[in-house]
């Protein structure tokens, strides 16, 4: 029996886990272990107290919102760190391709790049930023970059004691409804190793294994239950 099911479950990882609750009910959709922060594969000693070891994901429905909730094993007060790391969670809403990104602090510059983001220019964000995207990869260079562009800004909250951050994104914004399959995104930076993680603010155009701090997947789809 114990064989039986292991094989069972095994198959059910192979397919892709999919998981819903009741509205308001976090669902869990992706963990990852603590003191896992890393440059290159080297430990970063005592990185985890800046913000930045990843700890679970969650999803929750509340209302017409989707609640989005990051814990980490500790974390700093927001605004107390300068823009220097950022966090971004690339999933998809029945294949649509979405990321988020969040940041402690955010300072508004246009991205002479992918030529967006004017409508931040001159605005700072000290009690974090949290920002909805759409991303699509350039490999015509030597290096793949990520242009992202900015679809919505969201008002979130950080619990330092708890070390989680949280915010709620209409789902209008995200084209979901009851049934609507939220699973892991392959747009962007997630073909870096980023699907889920935290990485260098600097570096984040064009991801390696030096400027990905702490990563996961998301291995649980989430489907929107009913109100």
């Amino acid at each position: 029996m114990r064989k039986g099911i292991a094989l069972f479950v095994a198959a059910g990882l192979s397919l892709g886990l999919v998981s819903t609750a009741n509205a308001g009910a976090p669902v869990g959709v992706w963990e990852d272990a603590a003191d896992d922060v890393a440059a290159a594969g080297n430990p970063v000693a005592g990185a985890g107290a800046t913000g930045v070891d990843l700890i679970k994901g969650e999803i929750a429905r509340v209302g017409k919102d989707l609640e989005f909730k990051v814990t980490h094993a500790s974390m700093p007060a927001p605004g107390s760190l300068p823009e220097a790391a950022r966090f971004m969670w690339h999933f998809s809403v029945d294949g649509e391709q979405y990321r988020f990104t969040v940041k402690s602090v955010d300072v508004g510059k246009p991205d002479v790049i992918a030529q967006s983001g004017t409508e931040r220019v001159g605005k700072v964000d000290t009690a974090g930023h949290f920002r909805l995207e759409q991303c699509v990869s350039d490999a015509t260079l030597p290096v793949t970059l990520n242009n992202c562009n900015a679809l919505g800004y969201y008002t979130g909250a950080f619990d330092v004691a708890a070390g989680v951050f949280a915010f709620k994104v209409p789902m209008a914004d995200l084209k979901a409804k009851k049934g609507s399959l939220i699973a892991g995104g392959t747009s962007g930076a997630a073909g870096s190793g980023c699907q889920i993680c935290w990485a260098l603010h600097k570096a984040e155009r064009s991801l390696t294994d030096t400027t990905v701090l702490d990563s996961a997947s998301q291995a649980v789809t989430y489907k929107v239950p009913k109100k």
